[in-house]
């Protein structure tokens, strides 16, 4: 009986964290940054996204991912905050990002990528002026 209850709140996670379809992101201001469509899981997320030529911030992600660039390039800035290094990297392939590092993309022309993502092991967040707040703060939401 227990291993009935642990694989029911298992599928519960499962569905309550998944979803398919667009998850575009869009600042309080109503400004889209990425147009992404995919599907996700707590397990496993797989995105094909747009990614505009807009002013991003520096942010984390909900876990480690690896990103495959279809078409463009883009210039990513990374900064590991428990170690205060700042990278500048020109991206023009892919791209792999630990979920402990913050990037800020900078693209002057849209950028088509096919991003794969492992377990969720954060929420997101974004850093401002050295100081670290929560995503929700900035993004008005996932459309």
């Amino acid at each position: 009986m227990m291993e009935v209850a642990v694989m029911i709140k298992f599928l519960s996670k499962i569905c309550r964290d998944s979803g398919i379809g667009s998850t575009h992101v869009v600042t309080r201001t109503g400004h889209m940054t990425i147009m992404r469509w995919g599907f996700w899981t707590p397990y496993l997320t797989i995105l094909f996204s747009k990614i505009l030529p807009v002013k991003q911030v520096m942010h984390n992600h909900e876990s480690t991912f690896i990103s495959i660039l279809l078409w463009g390039q883009y210039q990513e800035i990374t900064r590991d905050p428990q170690k205060g290094l700042i990278e500048i990297n020109d991206r023009k392939w892919f791209n792999i990002l630990n979920y402990k590092k913050f990037h800020e993309i900078r693209a002057t022309k849209p950028v088509y990528t096919l991003l794969f993502m492992g377990p969720t092991k954060q929420n997101t967040s974004v850093m401002i002026n050295d100081k670290i707040i929560p995503s929700e703060r900035l993004i008005k939401g996932y459309k």
